[in-house]
């Protein structure tokens, strides 16, 4: 009994430290798990909080799959912003060719500037799509601007002409959806890249 009283102090120390080196041990392992990324339409929701667009953001992208991450959302945006633009271009070749209503040599020079922008807002489009599956997302920010700044420059220059009405919604969707895209980019997580 005297050897047990003489080790009591020793033996409450060293249950002192086991419990602290357990706690420690503990705690460092939470900070080690990561939680599991947001995913799915709680995701898009979160992205289209953080864009300038967030109901048109919202009625564009959502539902969307439960696992999708933000890579595929952007994806989603992307190719949208490519068939805005495509749609776009269409109705420009259509308003230049169509001999039922004739257009002044004004509006022509208009129209074709559009179709210029278009073109470039189109090849960027498709370079972004590029960087987008090769993983160089600075470069695919670069494009998914560019393709909005020339879009809002066919935007601008047709605002107080006939074309307007035909040709707006489809510019500001491409315009849109290359803000979503660039929104997007700031949730990557690693399984993305």
């Amino acid at each position: 009994m005297a050897s047990f009283q003489s080790n009591s102090p020793l033996t409450l120390l060293l249950i002192f430290l086991f419990v602290i080196i357990i706690s420690i041990h503990h705690s460092h392992g939470d900070e080690d798990e990561s939680e599991e990324p947001l995913r799915g339409t709680e995701l898009a929701k979160l992205i289209c909080n953080n864009t300038s667009y967030n109901k048109f953001c919202v009625d564009t992208l959502t539902p969307v799959s439960p696992d999708a991450r933000a890579s595929d959302i952007a994806d989603s945006a992307l190719r949208l912003a490519q068939v805005a633009a495509n749609d776009a271009r269409t109705i420009i070749a259509n308003l230049l060719t169509d001999r039922s209503s004739p257009i002044q040599q004004q509006e022509r020079h208009i129209l074709q500037g559009c179709q210029l922008d278009n073109n470039l807002a189109t090849a960027n489009l498709t370079a972004a799509s590029n960087d987008l599956n090769s993983d160089t997302i600075d470069s695919m920010i670069d494009d998914l601007n560019s393709a909005a700044n020339v879009t809002k420059s066919c935007q601008d220059i047709i605002k107080k002409t006939r074309f307007s009405a035909m040709l707006s919604d489809k510019n500001m969707d491409v315009i849109r959806l290359c803000d979503i895209c660039v929104v997007c980019t700031q949730f990557f997580d690693p399984d993305d890249l």
